[in-house]
């Protein structure tokens, strides 16, 4: 069986500024973030690998002591239990990928 959807549609959650829609398998979960320039994903870690894809937008990545900008069409990734945070330079979309799944992604979506 195949499970298709268009992102834009998918039912989401805000956390502060971003708006945040997963899509979860068996083992992996896409989310689509939306986010306005200047939002702030704040400081934290998650047992969750995690990647990210910048479909629009640029935005800097700290993961532990490093800090670098990426753009449309770049790719980040972020080990297990590393803090990271991010800043929207520009209003974004962006892909996170997360190995496993966030639970807590899809509880908060449930309680919408």
């Amino acid at each position: 069986m195949i499970r298709a959807a268009q992102s834009e549609s998918l039912k989401g959650f805000s956390t502060g500024d971003l708006i945040l829609r997963p899509f979860g398998g068996e083992k992996l979960m896409v989310v689509r973030v939306e986010a306005p320039k200047g939002a702030v994903a704040l400081a934290h870690a998650h047992p969750h690998e995690q990647m990210s894809l910048i479909l629009t937008g640029r935005v800097r990545f700290r993961i532990q002591h490093d800090e670098q900008v990426i753009g449309s069409g770049e790719i980040v990734h972020i080990p297990s239990n590393v803090e990271h945070e991010a800043e929207f330079l520009e209003d974004s979309i962006i892909f996170d990928i997360f190995h496993p799944i966030r639970e807590d992604f899809l509880a908060k979506v449930d309680e919408q």
